[in-house]
């Protein structure tokens, strides 16, 4: 008979019972919209450099890379910024891995992000050889599409 009373209590009171929060995200400065929240610019550069990293592991395959840059993409006149060459259409560049100028054998490791297609082509240059490859497109799959970024990606 108690139990039917403290059951009925529970049914009728519920505001007398705390909320309970995830104690992990409120130390992270978190809250449960940012976990359903779309990825943003570091998650995106996060997923890229793990792609390259661990996933595909890019630097061990270079063999398999091309010369030349890939023909879906133009550069601007200094050749460090990119668009696709079918419409013209910015992509945000990611720094995935420089070595000091100043270094022998520096080695640069360039994304460059396409937040339509969710898609990245990679650059590698430097290293003893001196290599210059290009691959890609690899495609990262999130389970929400990125948010709309301004041209830098930001």
């Amino acid at each position: 008979m108690k139990l039917w009373v403290l059951a009925a209590a529970a049914l009728l009171f519920p505001g007398c019972f705390p909320d309970f929060e995830n104690p992990h995200l409120s130390v992270r400065g978190l809250s449960e919209e940012d976990l359903k929240a779309p990825p943003g610019r570091v998650e995106i550069k996060s997923a890229i450099v793990n792609d390259v990293r661990n996933r595909r592991s890019l630097r061990l395959s270079l063999n398999d890379g091309r010369n030349t840059p890939p023909p879906e993409l133009k550069f601007d006149r200094y050749g460090v910024e990119a668009t696709r060459a079918k419409d013209g259409f910015e992509l945000w560049r990611v720094t995935v891995w420089s070595d000091p100028t100043d270094r022998l054998y520096a080695v640069t490791e360039i994304a460059y992000w396409d937040n339509e297609e969710n898609s990245y082509f990679y650059h590698y240059e430097g290293g003893n050889p001196h290599r210059d490859v290009w691959m890609g497109p690899f495609p990262i799959k999130f389970s929400k599409p990125p948010a709309d970024m301004d041209e830098h990606g930001h």
